[in-house]
């Protein structure tokens, strides 16, 4: 089914605090030498490109926030064989540095992203496409303790973005399109969720 030494691009979809990090770390681990990772979060535009909401805030969940036409050329690359080395988006925290990046063109290179399902552009350049489900109540829990940790955020502004940005942006831009998806997996549970099925659709793409 799969020609010899292209690249698989496996996109894994999902609501914010879904689950889709942890997820492809784990596909990660499992494939070892012959995976890597392209995260959608290093394509969001410049601070001050970002939409900005009725009280002037920046909104990261809107598909338009994002270079999706430079990420699509990315994955063109990576499918023709080529590594990539882009710059890592910081989310504008203080002291923390931009890292360059390598993504090599291995046998599998996954893409970690909100909106790879609704832009037709990014969607059509996968192989697969997965879509990570968890209710809003368990999302907003794991984002809570995540933006506390990890992007140095308060609750009341993990709050806000929650009730004005992504919400909003589940419903318009994520779960109408959420049935596109070749496979979908459960991750609401506190358990590790079951990869079976992804690993069975990666495996039937990079068999010779």
């Amino acid at each position: 089914m799969a020609e010899h030494n292209r690249t698989i691009l496996v996109g894994v979809a999902g609501g914010s605090a879904s689950g889709k990090g942890t997820i492809v770390d784990r596909l990660l681990a499992h494939y070892g030498q012959q995976a890597a990772v392209l995260r959608m979060d290093d394509y969001y535009k410049p601070l001050g490109q970002i939409p900005r909401d009725a009280d002037g805030e920046p909104n990261f969940d809107k598909p338009d926030s994002l270079d999706l036409a430079r990420l699509a050329g990315d994955l063109d690359r990576l499918r023709a064989g080529q590594d990539l080395y882009i710059d890592s988006y910081t989310f504008n925290q203080p002291g923390v540095l931009s890292q360059r990046l390598h993504i090599p063109a291995c046998s599998v290179v996954f893409l970690d992203g909100l909106f790879l399902l609704h832009d037709e552009g990014v969607r059509e350049r996968l192989h697969l496409t997965v879509y990570i489900h968890a209710t809003p109540e368990t999302r907003l829990a794991r984002r809570m303790t995540r933006d506390q940790a990890e992007r140095s955020l308060t609750p009341d502004i993990i709050q806000y973005q929650w009730d004005r940005h992504v919400r909003p942006g589940d419903l318009a831009y994520l779960e109408p399109v959420s049935h596109l998806a070749h496979v979908a997996v459960d991750n609401d549970r506190s358990v590790d969720a079951d990869l079976t099925e992804v690993h069975a659709a990666i495996s039937a793409l990079i068999q010779p």
